[in-house]
């Protein structure tokens, strides 16, 4: 007990804290900002600008006669949905194909369109891999297998197979808003041919 005693008294005691400093006269004082008159305060925030007031009328605003309409955007791309331009390694020639893809979950469907606007079913799937394996149906009963790897979600690399030839393809994601747009006679589905414009 006596020990404890002797603890306590040795035990220093708490220092006393600075004097309150005199309040600031008119003279001295300076007007402070919102946000530090109050440690709790939120600070303002200042608006941003959004791309519809830079670029033009805010979204609902009304067009000025004859004025364009501003188009629709596409909805936003799901898996392998979309159309795809396909590029058949024919030797030194290459082919364009096209084809209309729908993907739900790790099931794949959709039409293929030939150069001679012929459409045929196409159904397949996509493994945990990102390998694609595609079946096209022939009137005749005779398939296209399509097999291919997929780079990223814009590109396919693989072997085209029907009962005559097995040669490599590749083919590109065409992100457009109607199917029909992607359809072109030109090499590459796209553009026109003489490079200039229209």
């Amino acid at each position: 007990m006596l020990a404890a005693i002797a603890l306590i008294a040795a035990t220093p005691a708490p220092p006393t804290p600075p004097p309150t400093p005199p309040p600031l006269t008119d003279t001295q004082a300076s007007p402070l900002p919102a946000s530090a008159a109050s440690p709790d305060a939120v600070p303002a925030v200042t608006p941003t600008p959004s791309l519809d007031s830079i670029l033009g009328a805010p979204v609902g605003a009304k067009a000025k006669p004859g004025a364009k309409p501003t188009p629709t955007p596409p909805p936003p791309r799901k898996g392998l949905d979309g159309v795809w331009e396909v590029q058949i390694q024919r030797g030194p020639k290459t082919e364009y194909e096209h084809m209309n893809l729908i993907q739900t979950g790790q099931s794949v469907a959709g039409i293929f369109l030939t150069k001679e606007n012929k459409k045929f079913p196409v159904t397949g799937s996509l493994d945990q891999q990102n390998n694609i394996r595609l079946v096209i149906s022939l009137p005749d009963g005779s398939t296209i297998l399509l097999e291919a790897r997929v780079d990223g979600t814009t590109d396919m690399l693989g072997m085209f197979t029907d009962a005559a030839e097995r040669v490599p393809f590749t083919a590109a994601y065409r992100p457009k808003e109607k199917w029909i747009e992607n359809i072109n006679a030109t090499p590459g589905g796209l553009g026109g041919g003489s490079g200039g414009p229209p």
